[in-house]
């Protein structure tokens, strides 16, 4: 069995995963930092089981924190493994080629994930006011605002990758940049959540 692994989706991913997976120790962050990547090291290093499996799940991650991960997940402890839950196109090249995708289990995914994406195809095709009109309806539960974002971000993301595969138009790259901009603000410690969307909604392509 491979030591590392990661899943690209949203936060709502970790509690099916911790119910399938049952490990050894699992933690969810909102932004995971170098701190939090070196107190895992050390937490991981004082395991005294002979198999052990740790669930991270992150809104965020920094670079430093990525960096501080490469050797831990290159050489592991015997029997330790290593699930990563990061958001699309997060992890950067050196760490992301120490670990294997996570095999993907349908059963246990979210209801709300196909609802969600069949939102963010709405979201598209819909008027710059029917944008802002959502915007606002997804930002009124301040508690879960930002991870309805991320959520919304990952979606829209993936609808555009489709399209761009089926066609290289400009609009579609500018787009996926656009999103790729906006998921890093989300990350900061207190962002303008309603400024970011509206700038997407602005600025995304209207698809037809």
């Amino acid at each position: 069995m491979h030591h590392a692994y990661y899943i690209e989706g949203p936060l709502s991913l970790f509690e099916p995963y911790v119910a399938q997976m049952k490990p050894l120790w699992a933690e969810k962050f909102d932004r995971f930092g170098v701190d939090d990547a070196r107190a895992l090291i050390e937490r991981s290093q004082l395991k005294n089981f002979g198999e052990a499996t740790f669930l991270i799940a992150v809104g965020s991650i920094t670079t430093e924190a990525q960096q501080a991960l490469l050797k831990l997940f290159e050489e592991p402890q015997m029997g330790t493994t290593f699930v990563l839950i990061v958001p699309h196109g997060t992890i950067i090249p050196t760490l992301r080629s120490r670990m294997l995708p996570y095999p993907r289990q349908d059963d246990i995914l979210p209801l709300q994930d196909a609802a969600r994406f069949n939102l963010a195809t709405q979201f598209l095709k819909s008027s710059q006011k029917e944008r802002s009109d959502y915007v606002v309806k997804l930002l009124k539960d301040d508690e879960g605002a930002r991870e309805a974002v991320r959520a919304l971000l990952n979606e829209l993301e993936r609808e555009l990758h489709v399209r761009l595969r089926k066609s290289h138009i400009r609009e579609m790259r500018e787009g996926l940049e656009d999103i790729a901009k906006v998921r890093s603000y989300v990350g900061d410690r207190s962002p303008s959540l309603k400024m970011l969307m509206e700038h997407l909604a602005l600025s995304i392509p209207i698809l037809k």
